[in-house]
């Protein structure tokens, strides 16, 4: 083969090689290559972006701001449901405690004019019951039974009063009135002489509240008639009522002794305050507050119901 027949086989070849446009190994894509954004077009899209986020912020904000007046009625509701409820129950608060103290002061109203009221009724009876022995005294100063009556129905007279007064008129009234049954005794002991009559005066100026004075009278009648239980007996209750518990076994003591046979009724009192007394000093011992069962002071009260209303005032000597 000549030469130029050679140069022309290699240019075939060569041509068969190179690959044509469309192939599959060196296609080119046939989609249009995208433009590239100008500046001016990229700061157009930018600020899209940013109006577009600052209408959805705007928008959030609205809507929250619509619900807020309607969360705040809410909280303000709920608020003012609370302070209703609180002051409402300060309100009954306020109406019970009220209301108890118009009852507290009703009742305590009604208890005294209640009082009163039996008080005054006591006065009437007892004053009818003794205008005849008045009476009968103005005709005959002398009269040693009208006197011993009028002492001891006076006497009577402030003890039941005693236990319906609350006020301190109601006592100053039952001091007069056991003032009174003092005067009478006095009249009648300058007549006759009594122990019994004695022991009656020393009673009504213990339950005036002088202590003292019934403590130095009943001595002298225990110094005078040793065997007078019953001087002996309101002898301990004085003693007892002083906190003086020694002395007032002692005189307990004395008072079984002198009625052996409970005649006076000296001995039963007697046995049932000195138990009385044991009793407490055994609950003392053992830490136990307890009460002998007596008016600890001078009111007298509970001694008069113990000493069976009017005191041991029998009709002895």
């Amino acid at each position: 083969m000549s030469s130029s027949g050679k140069h022309n086989s290699k240019r075939l070849a060569r041509a068969k090689v190179k690959p044509t446009e469309g192939s599959a190994t060196g296609e080119k894509d046939s989609r249009p290559a995208p433009k590239k954004k100008t500046p001016a077009q990229a700061r157009a899209d930018r600020k899209k972006r940013v109006t577009s986020i600052v209408i959805i912020v705007f928008a959030v904000i609205m809507a929250v701001s619509m619900m807020m007046p309607s969360c705040s009625a809410i909280v303000g509701n709920n608020q003012t449901s609370e302070s209703a409820k609180k002051e409402s129950t300060s309100s009954n608060k306020d109406d019970s405690s009220s209301s108890s103290q118009k009852d507290d002061s009703s009742s305590s109203s009604s208890k005294t004019a209640s009082t009163s009221d039996s008080l005054k009724k006591l006065d009437s009876s007892y004053e009818e019951s003794l205008a005849s022995l008045q009476k009968r005294l103005k005709k005959n100063p002398k009269d040693l039974a009208a006197l011993l009556n009028l002492g001891n129905g006076y006497m009577s007279w402030g003890y039941q009063a005693a236990s319906l007064a609350t006020t301190d008129a109601d006592k100053t009234h039952v001091n007069d009135i056991l003032g009174k049954a003092i005067d009478y005794f006095d009249q009648y002991l300058e007549l006759n002489d009594s122990d019994t009559v004695k022991v009656n005066r020393a009673l009504c100026q213990f339950h005036q509240g002088d202590t003292d004075a019934a403590l130095q009278a009943l001595q002298k009648v225990t110094e005078d008639s040793p065997k007078f239980p019953l001087g002996w007996a309101n002898l301990g209750m004085v003693y007892e009522s002083k906190g003086q518990t020694g002395n007032a076994q002692a005189a307990y003591k004395k008072a079984e002794k002198t009625d052996p046979k409970d005649s006076y009724g000296a001995k039963s009192f007697a046995e049932q305050r000195l138990s009385a007394i044991e009793s407490a000093a055994s609950s003392s011992a053992n830490g136990a507050s307890s009460t002998t069962g007596t008016t600890s002071g001078t009111s007298g009260q509970g001694l008069s119901g113990a000493l069976g209303g009017i005191g041991l005032s029998g009709s002895g000597n």
